[in-house]
């Protein structure tokens, strides 16, 4: 354990933003070298695939861990705070490294009794690129795998608390930016242009016409508008092309798939009325987190098993998170583990992982695997 969060203090010290983690990944691989493991490879770029061959045939499961770093300048002043300016370790990937560290250190000591365990250090999950890489790279073709499953820290929980539920446990979430284009003319004469400040408007108050919340079911859609531009501060020129930024949540991604075409097709109609052209860029999309109830029973089961408090949610977490990629094919289950009642919340600047829930996280993991055999 004192191995361990010397490790994970070294990656706090030395955070990489998505896409960039080439110097973590290095640093892992090279842990990583000390290691009995039947399979390691680069994956996604910056990331890294890992299998222990069971000693048996059984049921195969995936484990993923993220290993990316926020822009955000860190206010800590404890010794192992970030060495990058505007780079930190605030949602914790640092310390879910370690504990994909632990569980590999684990299973190269004592190979699984049954089933073959992957495990994954994944890059970019703050942008939503890392699992659709790794989808796309076809590391995961052929290997029969049969479940896949993930934790987050989650402050605002008792320190080592499981919080898991069936269904929705995080959002589908894109970015939507729709770019209305017409052409300037001169400010007195507006007419003579096609400005774009009318067909925006509607279609920002139309967007935001889709928001529900459905508290007796945990349904939900959110539409908040995030940034939007329009012309130039040049006060003689009619603007003559603008954009509106949402993010669109839903708690299924069928449910934000047909939100996201209603409000498409109502840009397009704004853009129609007012003569313009509008075209639209979708970025950093999350597909919902969805739990299969089988795997959240064993989650249950294994914190049982642990002696840890288990805490069902009711209602989904609303933060993206891009293992629901995953759990779109293949069965699976994310959890939480409480991080503490008066842990700083995710993404703030003085946000820190607590070591204390390594030990408890690698135990849920290879206490899921065992369990998984048996049912």
């Amino acid at each position: 354990m004192e191995d361990l969060v010397s490790i994970r203090k070294y990656l706090h010290q030395h955070p990489e933003l998505s896409k960039e983690e080439r110097e973590t990944q290095k640093y892992v691989l090279g842990l990583l070298k000390e290691l009995d493991i039947d399979e390691v490879h680069p994956v996604a770029s910056t990331g890294i695939f890992l299998k222990f061959k069971g000693q048996a045939p059984g049921k195969n499961i995936m484990f993923r861990g993220d290993m990316d770093a926020l822009p955000i300048e860190e206010v800590n002043d404890f010794d192992h705070r970030s060495q990058s300016k505007g780079v930190s370790h605030k949602c914790g990937h640092d310390g879910h490294t370690t504990i994909m560290l632990g569980l590999a250190r684990h299973y190269s000591l004592q190979r699984p009794e049954s089933g073959d365990v992957y495990i994954i250090f994944q890059p970019a999950e703050e942008i939503g690129w890392g699992a659709a890489k790794v989808e796309e790279s076809g590391i995961l073709k052929d290997r029969n795998i049969d479940m896949v499953l993930s934790l987050h820290n989650v402050p605002g929980y008792a320190l080592n608390k499981v919080v898991c539920r069936e269904g929705s446990f995080t959002p589908a979430v894109t970015t939507l930016i729709a770019s209305f284009v017409g052409y300037t003319s001169h400010a007195a004469e507006p007419w003579n242009g096609r400005n774009p400040a009318a067909a925006m408007s509607e279609y920002l108050l139309s967007a935001l016409q889709h928001n529900e919340e459905k508290k007796d079911t945990h349904e939900f859609v959110t539409i908040t508008p995030v940034y939007t531009e329009m012309g130039e501060i040049a006060y003689g020129t009619s603007a003559g092309e603008g954009s509106v930024h949402l993010t669109i949540r839903a708690d299924s991604s069928e449910k934000l798939e047909r939100v996201l075409n209603d409000i498409m097709q109502q840009g397009k109609q704004f853009a129609q009325k007012h003569d313009l052209k509008v075209v639209y860029r979708e970025q950093e999309r999350f597909e919902s987190n969805q739990n299969a109830k089988e795997v959240v029973a064993l989650v249950k089961q294994a914190s049982a098993d642990l002696g840890l408090e288990y805490h069902d949610k009711e209602e989904p977490f609303r933060w993206g998170e891009d293992f629901g990629l995953y759990t779109q094919n293949i069965k699976g289950a994310m959890f939480g583990l409480g991080s503490g009642e008066d842990c700083k919340p995710l993404h703030h600047p003085a946000y820190d992982f607590p070591d204390e829930i390594i030990p408890s996280a690698i135990d849920m993991f290879i206490t899921i695997q065992k369990k998984a055999q048996e049912n």
